[in-house]
């Protein structure tokens, strides 16, 4: 947890770590990861594959927001989210945006039939990394804001070329891939087979 505690924002350092989910206890069901994930912001995902790999994601937002455009699979987060991997080598894949700033900067042109008023939350070049780096903020592609996305079929980080991690509704197996979102490289062997998936929550220090 010593490389992921450092990477987390600052807001949480103090917190402690609390176990929401994980398969070893709670089998391998991805309704039962929801209802015992619902209700926490963030969560931090880890996997270990059956190949000894571990890899995971930062995600910033409840579980709970998946639920918003009712069954259909639709993307939601802010660019807080990253994704990791531990072993074999560690490294982190933050939002593209945030290493690359300039992809926030191209203004898409006005549609003449679908004109749009100039919206009041767009960033100019002092404010372009807002505190909590919604995506609103900013002017970064679609595929470049798909942080996390969840349906009864399949839990899904990343989009856009690809997914940087996609979990069936076993939560068996996975496949990572390179995405638009964090321009990761996989983060374990591409099609993978869990062996442990936990889900963590931040829990307040000062109020436990």
């Amino acid at each position: 947890m010593r490389d992921i505690w450092a990477w987390i924002p600052e807001r949480f350092a103090l917190c402690q770590p609390q176990l929401l989910f994980t398969t070893s206890e709670h089998g391998c069901s991805l309704n039962r990861f929801y209802a015992q994930s619902e209700g926490y912001e963030p969560t931090l995902l880890l996997i270990r594959t059956t190949d000894q790999e571990v890899c995971g994601a930062y995600l910033s937002t409840d579980w709970a927001e998946r639920r918003r455009n009712g069954n259909k699979l639709s993307f939601f987060g802010t660019g807080e989210c990253f994704v990791f991997r531990l072993k074999p080598e560690v490294e982190r894949y933050e939002w593209v945006v945030i290493r690359h700033p300039e992809l926030s900067l191209a203004v898409p042109p006005r549609n003449a039939e679908s004109p749009q008023p100039p919206s009041e939350d767009a960033p100019g070049s002092s404010d372009r990394l807002s505190p909590f780096l919604d995506a609103r903020h900013f002017n970064a592609s679609k595929a470049a804001s798909m942080f996390m996305a969840g349906s009864q079929e399949s839990i899904v980080i990343g989009g856009g070329n690809g997914n940087a991690l996609y979990i069936d509704a076993e939560l068996n197996h996975g496949r990572t891939a390179r995405c638009n979102t964090f321009d990761n490289q996989p983060l374990c062997s591409e099609n993978f087979q869990i062996a442990v998936l936990e889900q963590w929550g931040f829990q307040d220090a000062m109020s436990s």
